[in-house]
């Protein structure tokens, strides 16, 4: 069947029953009562679709950026079918699909809602419902979890992940108020690393989670993920550095053995880090941002850090994926082996550590 016969089918396709839910940004959306394949375009929701319905059963498609976790997480390893799930339907800077969209026989497409009605209404074209969510403090993903929850006909489930989600976030945050503001660490989250150095600032993700782990983001005057040059993080002098996990050949010791940073203190101190990497990457925000903030309290505190982060990553894992993980998972999750050279990363989260 070629695309226009597709198109065609779309549009003319049965009425079945419908819900109404509101989405993220405020629309009222008709979706089927029975949802029974969704394409998720922004990168997290993948693997969130997965931890609230119990698999790839119902995922359709989804960003080439979500094909990652299959490949340096360990989401391939927990569902080893969703490696077969199209990664096609969405290209550079989220902006759908339409020909693999309408040939995939969706019924629901998850999108960015608060990027540019662009990359929305070519799906709405196509007939196939979009419900949109947004991007910002790390908290907004407790609402992805009820709304795909419902989507899914699981609200129950979406809003006892959410719950959690939001109470763990909430502990984690009062532990970081009670740092007296003397005592929070500089930080900085490099977004790039390697392709040019580009850092989070204000309404980034990683802003909100280094506060709420009672830090100091030494970027938060810059707007959103923004190029700086070396000359600016020697002028911040952050005393931890942060690394993403987007750039795969990155590590703590592309920093340490850079000769332009040699004289930060996060440098000269070993206090760099790449955030763990399991279901999903533990920087950008996702149902384990619980564990990455647990976690980075943690790298910013090691005096105040609160023991047994490894028991509650195991925890969490049966709670979210039903999946019980083996201590070398654990490590390989945790980094051990590319932090390891870093201060106090193998007393605090090596088997056996703090």
């Amino acid at each position: 069947m070629n695309v226009r016969a597709v198109l065609i089918a779309c549009l003319l396709a049965t009425p079945v029953a419908a819900q109404t839910l509101e989405d993220q940004t405020g629309r009222q959306v008709q979706i089927p009562d029975h949802v029974q394949r969704v394409v998720t375009l922004p990168i997290p929701l993948a693997s969130m679709l997965m931890a609230i319905d119990g698999g790839p059963q119902r995922l359709a498609g989804m960003h080439p950026g979500s094909r990652a976790d299959f490949d340096y997480g360990l989401l391939g390893h927990i569902y080893p079918q969703a490696r077969q799930t199209p990664d096609d339907m969405v290209g550079e800077g989220f902006v759908p699909n339409v020909e693999a969209l309408a040939s995939g026989e969706a019924d629901l497409v998850v999108q960015w809602g608060d990027r540019s009605e662009s990359i929305v209404k070519p799906i709405s074209a196509l007939g196939i419902p979009v419900i949109t969510v947004r991007y910002g403090d790390s908290m907004l993903a407790a609402g992805w979890l009820r709304l795909l929850g419902s989507a899914l006909g699981k609200a129950e489930r979406g809003d006892a992940l959410a719950n959690w989600f939001e109470q763990r976030m909430a502990q984690i945050a009062r532990r970081g108020a009670a740092i007296p503001l003397a005592e929070r660490p500089r930080a900085l989250y490099l977004y790039r690393a390697q392709a040019g150095l580009q850092v989070s600032g204000k309404g980034s993700s990683m802003d909100g989670d280094i506060v709420r782990a009672g830090g100091v983001n030494v970027a938060a005057d810059v707007p959103g993920f923004a190029t700086v040059n070396a000359e600016q993080l020697l002028a911040w002098d952050p005393e931890v550095i942060l690394l993403n996990n987007f750039e795969p050949e990155l590590n703590p010791d592309v920093i340490y053995q850079d000769p332009r940073l040699a004289s930060l203190s996060a440098v000269r101190n070993k206090r760099v880090y790449q955030y763990p990497h399991g279901g999903f990457r533990w920087d950008p925000p996702s149902q384990e941002t619980p564990l990455a903030v647990d976690w980075l309290f943690s790298v910013l505190h090691p005096a105040k850090a609160e023991p047994g982060l490894r028991q509650r990553v195991r925890d969490t894992y049966q709670r979210l994926y039903q999946y019980s993980l083996s201590d070398e998972e654990l490590d390989q999750l945790l980094k051990l082996k590319t932090n390891g050279a870093s201060a106090d990363y193998l007393r605090l989260f090596s088997e056996g550590g703090a």
